[in-house]
């Protein structure tokens, strides 16, 4: 998000190694494309950009998008608890509520 629009890094763009800017055509947008992953959430859910739709609908979003980092093993918990719930896995953390 902090590529686009008046956004902390939307003028100078700087990206850390291993990280490229891919400017999105159809939805004029600037994605921060990762070409390695260092961490296990990020590998294992394989995305390596986000969704060029869903970035300018939160850019859009009336009364702005915060954005967080959350460490891999909070990620990894969470969503373990999230499909205990839903009954798509036994996991040790349906409990957390």
């Amino acid at each position: 998000m902090s590529l686009n629009r008046g956004r902390f890094n939307s003028v100078e763009k700087k990206l850390p190694p291993g990280v490229n800017l891919v400017h999105n055509e159809e939805h004029d947008v600037d994605l921060a494309h990762f070409t390695r992953f260092w961490s296990k959430a990020s590998g294992s859910l394989g995305a390596s950009e986000p969704s060029p739709g869903v970035l300018k609908m939160a850019l859009e979003w009336p009364g702005g998008v915060k954005t967080v980092s959350v460490p891999d093993g909070m990620s990894m918990e969470v969503l373990g608890a999230f499909a205990g719930e839903l009954g798509f896995a036994e996991s040790p953390y349906a409990h957390i509520h």
